[in-house]
């Protein structure tokens, strides 16, 4: 039994870059997501006749809203 647990430590440790790599991979594409999504957001706005400025305001609250650190604030907030 207590051999068993000898390896334990070794494959956690084998796990974690591959653990990283796959977090880093999902948090890269992310962004590239809510990047197109905001360009998307503001060119729809001023096709929809918005001003140029305040379709830029529009799309930066946008974009901070999808903030990973907010979301992570915001959950944090929300905890007892």
């Amino acid at each position: 039994m207590a051999r068993d647990r000898d390896g334990l430590p070794v494959a956690v440790a084998a796990a974690v870059p591959l653990l990283a790599i796959q977090v880093g991979v999902g948090f890269l594409r992310f962004q590239v997501r809510r990047k197109r999504g905001v360009r998307g957001f503001r060119r729809a706005l001023i096709r929809g006749g918005m001003s140029k400025e305040r379709a830029a305001r529009l799309a930066q609250a946008y974009h901070e809203a999808g903030s990973v650190r907010m979301i992570l604030r915001g959950a944090a907030a929300s905890r007892p």
